[in-house]
């Protein structure tokens, strides 16, 4: 092919089978990259809307929320007594990014369910619950809560450590087997809000997601354009006239 940008000079081009056909193929994959980025960005823009609907709703009551397992972070209230004979370790950070612990223990609920109750985080100090003795919930009340979904192991977490008591993530099963006791398996509650004297401290839920797709999105179009402008300048000569 040949064609001018002035009445001077002429440029040819002459691209060959084999390079033209690794660009079609490089380019086709960075495109697609970018496209399937822009989805995921459409997806997870999806599900943070979702979440934050949830959980800035109105409080239901638990058995007011149709199959709890498909309405993770929203926000209910639920009747019954906390068994605090029962206590799980969650290290975790608060927050504001200090370290400490989510205390896990049991919910009986009014009609029988028990369910695992992530009280709130505590500071290390307060770990041993003699330290916690003004913090502890008893008796029969109505707690506002958020309903989560059991956790599942990541790629660089540890196992949960039964016998040190070190749950890294919520395994219903697990505890069922280790105090034979009957759970919920298919969620389990967040507190909402502080324990008795400020502790365990609640509304430790973490809703939102990273959400860097449309960066990526990009960066794979840049590349495209660029691979673009590269192929070019490597299959077209200037000739003089």
């Amino acid at each position: 092919m040949k064609f001018s940008f002035n009445n001077k000079d002429y440029y040819i081009s002459k691209p060959k089978f084999i390079p033209t056909a690794l660009f079609i193929i490089g380019l086709s994959i960075l495109l697609s990259l970018s496209c399937w980025q822009f989805k995921r960005l459409e997806w997870k823009t999806n599900l943070i809307n979702e979440r934050t609907e949830r959980f800035e709703s109105e409080f239901k009551r638990l058995d007011q929320v149709n199959n709890p397992s498909e309405n993770e972070f929203q926000r209910v209230k639920v009747f019954g007594e906390v068994l605090n004979e029962y206590e799980f370790f969650m290290p975790a950070l608060s927050k504001n990014g200090n370290n400490g612990y989510h205390i896990l223990t049991l919910l009986k609920e009014k009609k029988g369910k028990i369910i695992i109750f992530d009280t709130g985080w505590v500071p290390l100090k307060k770990k041993d619950i003699n330290f916690r003795q003004d913090n502890i919930l008893s008796g029969e009340s109505e707690i506002d809560v958020v309903i989560r979904l059991p956790g599942r192991k990541g790629r660089f977490q540890p196992d949960n450590d039964v016998e040190k008591n070190f749950w890294f993530f919520v395994e219903p099963k697990k505890i069922q087997d280790l105090i034979g006791v009957n759970v919920e398996k298919k969620f389990y509650i967040e507190a909402f809000n502080d324990g008795p004297n400020g502790f365990p401290l609640g509304n430790q839920t973490r809703i939102y997601l990273r959400n860097n797709h449309l960066q990526y999105a990009l960066t794979w179009l840049l590349m495209a354009l660029s691979f673009i402008g590269v192929f070019a300048f490597a299959i077209v000569k200037r000739v003089k006239s």
